[in-house]
């Protein structure tokens, strides 16, 4: 990945050169849609925000594009978690362990249809992102959205959410976790979008992060 820093290519060019085999699977108008973007290849970061536990990034214009088109283009393909992390967060990627990456080039991705709706329940390690998608109807003026997981009693253990809308807007990450006042182990990120007229109408996606746990840790959504 590194080996193209500066390298001036288009982000058809960059899934074919470097990820050959997940290029081959991409549709030939997802293709088309790539050859139109120029692959940002400054792996400096995107724009970071120092939460205390871990680090935030935040999509900007520039990024958000390329990003989200390399998303829909290899999002229902059979590839490997890693695969996918590392195609369209390489950021991220690169910042986790040797042996998260071993772990996630070994787990299939889940593919997700527009209707698969959001987990009940789930586990995740430290360096690990999982995405989880809801599709919202027309009409709905507030959406909600509930992080929770539950520490041991010596453990303090961290993770974040960012929420991708239909319209391509960017929330978060959201970091902050608060205790539940009936149980202080419990620990919660709580958040919500509204809108008047309507939040956009269509397929939203929960990005789910482990910034700091130890082992694994289950969490509802």
């Amino acid at each position: 990945m590194e080996q193209y820093n500066g390298t001036a290519m288009t982000s058809a060019k960059f899934l074919e050169k470097v990820w050959p085999d997940v290029y081959a699977k991409v549709s030939p108008e997802h293709k088309e849609k790539l050859a139109n973007f120029t692959h940002i290849w400054e792996l400096k970061e995107l724009d970071r925000t120092d939460h205390g536990a871990g680090f935030g990034l935040t999509i900007n214009e520039a990024i958000g594009r390329e990003r989200f088109a390399l998303m829909d283009a290899i999002d229902k393909l059979e590839i490997t978690e890693g695969e996918y992390q590392a195609i369209t967060q390489p950021e991220l990627y690169l910042d986790i362990s040797e042996e998260t990456r071993k772990m996630l080039s070994g787990m299939v991705r889940a593919q997700r249809g527009p209707d698969a709706g959001v987990r009940g329940g789930a586990s995740i390690a430290e360096g690990e992102t999982q995405w989880f998608s809801k599709n919202v109807t027309a009409n709905v003026t507030r959406l909600a959205v509930d992080l929770q997981w539950e520490n041991s009693a010596d453990i303090q253990n961290n993770l974040s959410i960012t929420i991708y809308s239909p319209d391509r807007c960017v929330f978060g990450p959201f970091t902050e976790a608060e205790p539940f006042y009936s149980n202080p182990h419990k620990m919660q990120v709580y958040t919500y979008i509204s809108r008047p007229g309507g939040v956009a109408e269509g397929e939203w996606w929960y990005c789910i992060k482990g910034v700091k746990i130890h082992g694994v840790q289950n969490y509802t959504i």
